[in-house]
């Protein structure tokens, strides 16, 4: 039980330990000589920005922090499951998780691309780019749903 546990969190740790390396501003830029922060257009934030950069936290916490979480756990759960009744009703919940949840990451991205400014030169605005493009690859190869072998390698 342990191991299983320590192995299923491993990943989860080394993203917690590498967030400190994820600058978010567009305005701090490394000095690759010194390794300190040069801060360039330093200005408050107003309250609005504040309250989409929130808005924003929340949508893309709630996507991926919850329901995509919820989704996959659902489907693991109708691999085990014998009555097809409960495998057909957690596959229709896994469906709707998923597509919820990628339509409040859609809705994520819809804002930092419209509130934000998004030159994507920092690590923050890249990895979610990256992600962005991940997640709409999923949710097109599990819409197409080709062949169960190919799907169930590609899709996981």
């Amino acid at each position: 039980m342990i191991k299983k546990l320590a192995y299923s969190t491993t990943p989860t740790n080394l993203i917690f330990l590498t967030l400190p390396l994820v600058g978010c501003f567009p305005h701090e830029q490394l000095n690759k000589a010194s390794n300190h922060s040069i801060k360039q257009n330093n200005h408050k934030m107003s309250h609005q920005m504040t309250s989409e950069m929130t808005v924003h936290g929340l949508l893309l916490w709630a996507s991926m922090g919850l329901l995509m979480p919820l989704g996959i756990l659902t489907i693991r759960m109708s691999n085990r499951e014998k009555c097809r009744r409960w495998f057909k009703l957690l596959f229709y919940m896994h469906v709707i998780l998923q597509t919820v949840s990628v339509l409040l990451a859609t809705a994520g991205a819809v804002l930092s691309i419209k509130s934000f400014e998004n030159s994507f030169n920092n690590h923050h605005q890249r990895i979610g780019l990256a992600l962005y493009a991940a997640i709409l690859l999923q949710a097109f190869i599990g819409f197409r749903r080709p062949h169960r072998q190919v799907i169930s390698f590609l899709h996981t």
